[in-house]
This record gives C-alpha cells, structure tokens and sequence, in this order.
C-alpha cells in the first residue's frame, strides 16, 4: 500500500508552491507537507506558539532540528 496520494492544484497554484519551495531550498512536496503541519496546529491548537506565529520552513524541516508539531507522517 502506497503511503502517497495525489492532489489537483491550480497551475498558479503550483507555480507559487515551487517558487516558494526553490526558494525556501526544499521540494514542493516537502514545502506543502511543512503548510499542512502549520495549518494543523492551528486548527488542532488554535493557541499554541506555532498557531501565533508566521509559518517559517525551519520549523518543520528535519535538517534543521525542526520542533514543531507533526500532525502526520
């Protein structure tokens, strides 16, 4: 079973997400992935330090001893 699935996405959208990945120095998926885990905590705790401030790549990708919450694998 495949631990992958698929999404539709705009071409501006797309666009966006690998401009913002180049630049963030991470693939699309792994920049959209690190979206996901921003946006859960902030539905999941709407009052947590990560909810509270601008999404940043750091805080999610492992190279960089990443700490925030991850809502899944």
């Amino acid at each position: 079973m495949s631990n992958t699935t698929r999404v539709t996405i705009s071409n501006g959208a797309r666009g966006l997400l690998e401009v913002m990945a180049e630049e963030a120095g991470v693939t699309p998926r792994q920049y959209l992935e690190a979206l996901l885990h921003y946006a859960g905590s902030i539905y999941n705790r709407p009052g947590s330090w990560e909810a509270n401030t601008p999404f940043s790549i750091e805080t999610y990708e492992p190279r960089d001893g990443s700490y925030a919450d991850r809502w899944f694998e």
